[in-house]
């Protein structure tokens, strides 16, 4: 899955190196997503993995983005 995400992030985002990305990095302080930037991320999320966010995004770290993934897995 982390795999996936980071080609999300490569997508919104082309200019990110993401050799150093673990599951501990932090969308804004490490990668310096911006709201825009985790806007992006976010609709791409949605439709990559099908699920709706209903309120705003509020992960730090990409284990939040797949820990919420893998709770809400259909």
């Amino acid at each position: 899955m982390l795999e996936k995400l980071k080609e999300l992030m490569k997508n919104v985002d082309p200019d990110l190196n993401l050799d150093n990305v673990t599951l501990d990095t932090k969308l804004v302080d490490d990668l310096h997503f911006d709201s825009l930037g985790i806007m992006m991320f976010a609709m791409a999320i949605e439709d990559e993995y099908g699920v709706t966010f209903d309120e705003p995004m509020n992960f730090v770290t990409v284990k939040d983005v797949v820990d919420y993934l893998e709770a809400n897995k259909k």
